[in-house]
């Protein structure tokens, strides 16, 4: 399985020149946790995270709409192709710790997002068409603190692996119970019935 069999294809960005505020209105509207940073080429040079927003306004102390996005995105942007195998991307998420891959076409230009998300579902939805341990390895190696040992990690990996091997015909999407906050009062509203896509 590749790449692009796993994607999601609607990865929406901001811009180099915008602030945080526009970050913060994707992140809202479209139930994402990342957003892809791209210049005037539209070639990706940077990401924002939902924690990015969060730890750059409370460490400037200053409004959404004052911070540069500049001064908050990743720089060193982790990325995959539409015809990279899944077990390579999976592998770069493993060794940089990251939930997200920007998937780019060969000039940099954005074509998509890979998640763990979407990882989990494939193995959900396709257990035989992708490695459910090396799903679960990649999610272990991710959440394991940045000091862990590889042995540790790895030890963890193979019990949950064994766990959700056994588990994974008994899988169902079941949506959350918990109803979301309401938008803040200049939020518009957003469509009924949309899932977090990334």
């Amino acid at each position: 399985m590749n790449v692009n069999e796993l994607m999601s294809r609607e990865a929406r960005v901001v811009r180099i020149g915008d602030r945080l505020d526009a970050v913060a209105r994707v992140l809202w509207d479209h139930d994402c946790g990342a957003v892809p940073v791209v210049d005037d080429r539209g070639a990706v040079v940077g990401v924002v995270t939902d924690r990015d927003v969060c730890m750059a306004a409370y460490t400037q102390g200053r409004a959404l709409g004052e911070i540069p996005v500049d001064a908050s995105m990743a720089r060193a942007v982790r990325t995959c192709r539409p015809e990279d195998a899944a077990a390579a991307a999976m592998a770069t998420m493993q060794e940089h710790q990251v939930h997200r891959l920007p998937v780019v076409d060969g000039k940099g230009a954005l074509v998509g997002m890979l998640s763990t998300n979407d990882l989990v579902r494939a193995v959900a939805s396709r257990p035989a068409a992708i490695d459910t341990g090396a799903v679960v390895k990649t999610l272990a190696r991710i959440g394991a603190p940045r000091n862990a040992t590889a042995p540790a990690v790895e030890a963890a990996a193979k019990r949950a692996s064994a766990a959700k091997t056994a588990a994974v015909d008994n899988v169902a999407i079941v949506p959350a119970s918990t109803p979301k906050p309401a938008a803040p009062a200049a939020a518009k509203e957003k469509p009924k019935g949309k899932g977090r896509k990334a």
